[in-house]
């Protein structure tokens, strides 16, 4: 029900706009034209603080006196490649080659600028419907926010479904990440979305952030909100350096305590392919409650970064022996053509990356950006009682931009899981088609 109404709230705003209903089917073919061949022009400050950029043109945008709109879009198409050993098969079945458009994701955001300090919006939607991934929605609602400022450096609170605001890849949008995925931890210890409440700020001229927040998503699950359990978050961040995007150091810190849900808590975990099954997972067990605590890293100078992350749960189990549960990532990539990421000071990662010179299809044009990646993670849900697995991924990854709208990348994946007293060893080969708006 909540999906339908967020679809007839778009259209009726969209409709609303008269002159851009009658030549927006024109628009967007002349858009798809020209796309290899533009310039992306993204607005500061025109979307919600957690809104990925969205490139600025007369065909997705809306502005009046009562509420301006913007209209994202982004499609991935992958292709993933699994081969495995015999201990491998024997731990998680046979893995198949697989197609799937991991995102078909319509992204509206704006603000109400009848407000003295506007208030903004977030919605967001994904539709299924391309590879028939879920059988049961044609449409899956992912933001639904309102973001209300305490005027010009008071900070703003967070109301809806949205980012919990922790967790360094999850704070950074999917498709402006070094990698095809996450680092396998990033979905075991921290929720994609959740419904609730959180404040954030920047201060110090922007060297420093931090935001905190109280969440349970019992709408969505059906379960009382007692029963659901709720999650406590925190994160700050700093600039210990910072001379520019090309040359800076940053640090922070999170902290995450969730209550299990109906008496229970599960952590698991795929190999960074989304299109394989779980690698590792503990299962159901009886907890009271788990702290989780992380640490993050990233150095930029010039065309190259480094990134790094840690986190460590822990758990309250009397059933478990009281596990401890970690996960840790460290890699960083270099951007062959001299660019580098826009760093975002208001949330406290990395962004947006526009070539220098669009690739087009003329002579004399320039090679768009090129960028080689590195990574190695690992996380390990076996401890105590517990014997969930541990899983290391060596991930090297190529990707060409020929604009700001267009990524094609590969990654080759080296896994090993250790677990039922096996070592089996998977190696990975995604490719990816990237187009967003």
């Amino acid at each position: 029900m909540m999906e339908k109404t967020v679809v007839f709230f778009v259209f009726v705003l969209i409709g609303s706009h008269a002159s851009f209903a009658q030549s927006v089917l024109k628009q967007v073919q002349n858009q798809v034209e020209k796309t290899m061949n533009d310039t992306a022009i993204v607005p500061i400050g025109s979307g919600p603080m957690e809104a990925p950029p969205i490139t600025e043109n007369k065909w997705n945008q809306i502005h009046s006196k009562y509420f301006n709109l913007n209209i994202g879009l982004a499609i991935l198409l992958d292709h993933n490649i699994v081969e495995q050993d015999y201990n491998s098969i024997e731990q998680v079945g046979k893995v198949g080659a697989a197609t799937q458009f991991r995102a078909d994701r319509l992204v509206f955001s704006g603000d109400l600028p009848f407000f003295k300090y506007p208030w903004r919006y977030m919605i967001s939607v994904n539709f299924n419907g391309l590879d028939g991934s879920d059988a049961t929605n044609s449409f899956t609602l992912n933001d639904l926010s309102l973001e209300i400022p305490f005027g010009k450096t008071g900070g703003w609170i967070t109301i809806g479904k949205q980012k919990e605001g922790v967790g360094l890849e999850y704070v950074m949008p999917g498709t402006q990440g070094q990698f095809m995925e996450r680092g396998s931890g990033a979905p075991i210890f921290v929720r994609q979305r959740n419904v609730g409440i959180r404040y954030s700020n920047s201060i110090l001229h922007n060297r420093m952030t931090f935001t905190a927040g109280f969440f349970n998503n019992w709408i969505e699950t059906g379960n009382s909100f007692s029963a659901n359990g709720s999650q406590v978050v925190a994160r700050v961040t700093g600039l210990a350096q910072y001379e520019s995007d090309h040359k800076l150091v940053h640090l922070g810190l999170a902290y995450r305590y969730t209550q299990p849900n109906t008496g229970v808590l599960s952590y698991k975990g795929k190999p960074e392919v989304n299109t394989a099954p779980f690698y590792v997972s503990t299962g159901n067990f009886e907890a009271s409650g788990a702290n989780t605590l992380m640490g993050e890293l990233i150095v930029v100078k010039g065309p190259v970064s480094v990134t790094a992350e840690y986190m460590n749960a822990l758990v309250n189990s009397s059933f478990a022996g009281n596990p401890s549960f970690t996960y840790f990532q460290a890699g960083g990539s270099w951007f062959m053509t001299g660019e580098n990421r826009r760093y975002n000071k208001q949330t406290g990662n990395q962004g947006k990356l526009i070539p220098a010179k669009n690739f087009k299809f003329k002579k004399g044009s320039g090679p768009g950006a090129f960028e080689f990646g590195a990574r190695y993670t690992q996380s390990d849900l076996s401890d105590k009682g517990i014997s969930g697995g541990k899983f290391g991924r060596l991930t090297g990854a190529l990707s060409w931009y020929p604009n700001a709208h267009f990524r094609f990348e590969i990654n080759y994946g080296h896994g090993v899981l250790d677990n039922m007293g096996l070592n089996g060893v998977s190696n990975f080969y995604q490719f990816r088609i990237q187009f967003e708006i």
